[in-house]
């Protein structure tokens, strides 16, 4: 047995070892680029969403799709500090809770810009903040589905009340005096509640 024979069958042997092994690593690095773009267009698609169940899936994903990459670490931590902040998101103060959405965009468009970085996109902070489209009725909605969770929260625990009215359908002109009186005693409870 020559040497040439012993080079043909350690060939012909670990050849196509070595190919799987490649072909599988291979795989493993554009499943975890999958993975990563998959944070990062969900992350995108969300950046004017801050309470979208879509955008929280993502924010947790970070950790986990890009734990190795210390400067995209960094940026996220910077921004689930903020989202930690009770204080700041609880304030009463109007201008602090504006702020603190301000700081939420600024510290997203920092964490999308080292995102996209890490994946090979061009990007700059400026342009995220910008950018995305927001319909003005989904904050319409966001805040109508807050206020609705606030009043029932509110009913639940005996803050505040619920009018209620007795009609009588058999006449329908006291169902329509009945209904503007009700309107009008619903008015007054809602002016109270938000006094309060």
């Amino acid at each position: 047995m020559t040497a040439e024979f012993w080079i043909t069958t350690v060939a012909i042997v670990v050849g196509p070892i070595v190919a799987v092994l490649i072909s599988q690593h291979l795989q493993h690095l554009a499943s975890r680029r999958e993975r990563q773009l998959f944070v990062f267009r969900a992350l995108m698609t969300t950046r004017k969403m801050v309470l979208s169940p879509d955008r929280v899936q993502a924010l947790n994903l970070v950790e986990i799709e890009f734990s190795r990459d210390a400067q995209v670490m960094e940026k996220f931590r910077s921004l689930l500090a903020i989202y930690n902040d009770a204080t700041r998101w609880k304030s009463d103060d109007e201008l602090t809770r504006k702020a603190v959405l301000q700081d939420v965009d600024d510290k997203t468009a920092e964490l999308l810009g080292q995102i996209g970085k890490a994946l090979g996109y061009r990007l700059n902070d400026l342009e995220l903040l910008r950018g995305g489209y927001a319909p003005e009725a989904f904050g319409i909605l966001e805040q109508q589905q807050y206020d609705i969770r606030e009043f029932l929260t509110g009913l639940n625990k005996g803050d505040r009340v619920l009018p209620i009215a007795v009609v009588d359908v058999r006449h329908p002109e006291k169902l329509l005096e009945q209904a503007r009186a009700t309107q009008l005693l619903m008015e007054a409870a809602q002016r109270a509640n938000t006094d309060e």
